[in-house]
C-alpha cells in the first residue's frame, strides 16, 4: 500500500504530508504493538529485485553479470554479499540499501526509500560515463598527461593553475602519506604565492565546538584538540601556528544521529541521501567563508567522493576557478567509472614514485574522469 501511494506523491503539498503521515503510521504500528514489522518481508522481496536490476550498469558487464549467480547467494549469505559488492563497482557512488538479511538491524524504511530514490538515477549517469569512457579510451590515453615524480622532490603546488581560487583535495582515507603530502603542498603553495591568503576548510574538523556557535569561523589554537577527528590530523596545529586559517565542515551531531547501517559497511551518513545533506551543509559554510574572504584561496580537504566531479551532489562544479585533485594510494580507485575503465593501464598504479595524471587546460575529459589532477602514491612509504 505505501509503495502504491508513493506513486502519487507529487499531487500537492497537503496530500504529500498526509501520505507521509499515513506511511509512517503503517510502518510503526506493528513495532509499537510489539509485533513483527510487516515491511520486512516486503523489502526482502522488493529490494533484491531492484538491486539486481540497477547494478547492471554497463552493457559490457551485463553478460558476465547475467551469467553469475553471486547476487542470488548474496541475499542470504553475508560473505557472498561482500563478494558481490567487490565484483560490481560503483557501489560507493550510488549506495543502495542492502537486503535486510545483511544488516544487524533493519534500516529505517523511510530513510531507505529516500536514499534509494536518489541513488537510482545515478546509475544511469554511471552507465553513460562507462560507455563514453570505453568509446573514447584511445583518445583519452593520448590526451592525458602522465608522469612519474620522485616522492621526495615533487612540488604538488606547481600543478595548481594560477587562476584557481577553490582547490579541492579529495583523499583516500587513513593514509599517512597523504597527510604528509597535504601539509607539504600547503607550504609549497604559500612559498609560490606569498601574498595570497590561504584558508583550509576540512571534513576532518568539526564545524563548531558548541551547538550555539556559528559555523564558518576559524578554529583557534585552544579548541583545536576538541575539533579534530583524531590525532592523525595533528599537523593542522602547524597551519594555525603559521597563521593559516582552518575551518571545520563536519556536523558531528548529524554523524552521530546517522550511524545506522544501510549496507554491511556504510552508514546512513555515507549514503547518497546522507552525502547530499552533509555536502549541502559544507557548501553553505564554504560559501559563507568565501563571501567574507573574496580574495582568499580556499583549499577544501575532504574524502574523495565529496569533491569528485561525477559523484552525487559533489561540492565541486567545473569552472576556471575550480581545481580538483584526487589523491589515492597504490592504485587508482576502481570504484568510480574512470578508474574501472582504466584499471589495466600501467599509469593507474604507483610503485616507487608518484604517478601523476593531469588533464590539459579545458579538457572535456577532466569532468568525466572526476578530477583535474590525480596523484597516486606508492604504498608503505611515509617519508617525504
Amino acid at each position: 500500500m505505501p509503495f502504491v501511494l508513493l506513486s502519487c506523491y507529487n499531487t500537492n503539498m497537503l496530500l504529500k504530508r498526509v501520505l507521509v503521515g499515513l506511511i509512517s503510521l503503517l510502518l510503526t504500528l506493528p513495532l509499537m504493538a510489539g509485533g513483527r514489522p510487516w515491511f520486512r518481508p516486503v523489502i526482502k522481496k522488493v529490494a533484491p529485485r531492484t538491486h539486481l536490476k540497477t547494478i547492471t550498469l554497463s552493457r559490457m558487464e551485463r553478460a558476465a553479470w547475467a551469467s553469475s549467480r553471486t547476487a542470488q547467494f548474496a541475499l542470504t549469505n553475508r560473505e557472498a554479499y561482500f563478494k558481490s559488492a567487490q565484483a560490481i563497482p560503483f557501489q560507493s557512488m550510488a549506495t543502495l540499501t542492502a537486503p535486510v538479511s545483511q544488516l544487524p538491524v533493519a534500516p529505517d524504511p523511510l530513510f531507505a526509500l529516500r536514499n534509494d530514490k536518489m541513488a537510482l538515477p545515478w546509475f544511469e549517469t554511471i552507465e553513460k560515463d562507462l560507455l563514453f569512457l570505453h568509446k573514447h579510451k584511445k583518445e583519452i590515453k593520448e590526451v592525458l598527461k602522465v608522469q612519474q615524480a620522485a616522492l621526495q622532490k615533487i612540488n604538488y603546488a606547481s600543478f595548481i593553475p594560477e587562476t584557481a581560487r577553490k582547490i579541492f583535495v579529495g583523499e583516500e582515507h587513513y593514509q599517512p602519506i597523504i597527510y604528509e603530502a597535504f601539509e607539504k603542498m600547503i607550504y609549497q603553495y604559500q612559498a609560490r604565492f606569498p601574498d595570497r591568503k590561504i584558508i583550509i576548510l576540512t571534513e576532518f574538523m568539526s564545524d563548531r565546538l558548541f551547538p550555539w556557535q556559528k559555523t564558518g569561523r576559524p578554529i583557534s589554537r585552544f579548541e583545536m584538540g576538541q575539533r579534530k577527528n583524531d590525532s592523525d590530523f595533528n599537523f593542522f596545529d602547524n597551519f594555525i601556528k603559521q597563521g593559516i586559517e582552518v575551518v571545520g565542515l563536519e556536523n558531528v551531531s548529524y554523524m552521530k544521529a546517522h550511524e545506522s547501517l544501510i549496507t554491511p559497511s556504510e552508514s546512513q551518513a555515507e549514503s547518497v541521501y546522507g552525502m547530499q545533506e552533509r555536502n549541502a551543509h559544507w557548501r553553505q559554510i564554504i560559501e559563507e567563508v568565501q563571501a567574507r574572504n573574496p580574495r582568499a584561496i580556499l583549499f577544501i580537504y575532504t574524502g574523495s567522493l565529496h569533491s569528485h566531479y561525477r559523484a552525487p551532489f559533489s561540492l565541486a562544479a567545473p569552472s576556471m576557478q575550480t581545481f580538483v585533485m584526487q589523491w589515492e594510494v597504490g592504485f587508482l580507485d576502481v570504484d568510480v567509472p574512470f578508474g574501472y575503465v582504466m584499471r589495466q593501464e600501467p599509469f593507474t598504479k604507483a610503485k616507487q614514485d608518484v604517478s601523476v595524471l593531469l588533464w590539459p587546460k579545458a579538457s572535456a575529459f577532466s569532468v568525466r574522469s572526476g578530477f583535474d589532477a590525480c596523484f597516486i602514491f606508492p604504498k608503505e612509504t611515509t617519508t617525504l
